[in-house]
């Protein structure tokens, strides 16, 4: 797969939104953003939690998941494996800024050719491109390199 300038961006994507009321700002305005893309059909797949903090409309794809879905080890369990594997996307992206075990197995497991996280010290298992982003850079700083990167 190459990834170059000008290209014409993702046909599908899973984008999984980051947990936390702290990120839920920052996942709305993302969210908002790419809401009218109608060149690819986006997917979201978002905590129950931050589900219920959003007001207006939604994208119809979003699925939804809570903390009985994580099982020991921090591990997703089936029903949520198969809700991201039961489907084939162009990409997947895991939004979250630290490292989340159980959406960047998610990602793994979803066998798109592009898998997008934020740069850690375990993310090369898991994303085959990786977002540098410096503890002082601004999150909606890397979320925008994911947005140019996908062309969304």
């Amino acid at each position: 797969m190459t990834v170059r300038r000008g290209g014409t961006g993702v046909k599908s994507a899973l984008i999984i939104l980051p947990d936390g009321q702290g990120n839920s700002r920052i996942a709305r305005y993302f969210l908002k953003s790419v809401y009218e893309k109608k060149e690819s059909k986006l997917s979201f797949l978002m905590n129950t939690q931050l589900y219920h903090s959003f007001t207006g409309p939604f994208p119809a794809d979003v699925q939804t998941y809570s903390s009985e879905d994580i099982g020991r080890h921090q591990l997703p369990k089936k029903d949520l494996i198969e809700k991201v594997t039961s489907r084939k996307f162009h990409a997947v992206v895991d939004m979250h800024p630290n490292f989340n075990l159980a959406t960047a197995y998610l990602t793994y497991l979803s066998h798109a050719p592009v898998r997008v996280g934020f740069r850690s010290r375990f993310s090369e298992h898991f994303f085959n491109i990786q977002i540098d982003r410096k503890s002082s850079d601004f999150l909606e700083k890397g979320y925008l390199s994911i947005q140019k990167l996908l062309n969304l």
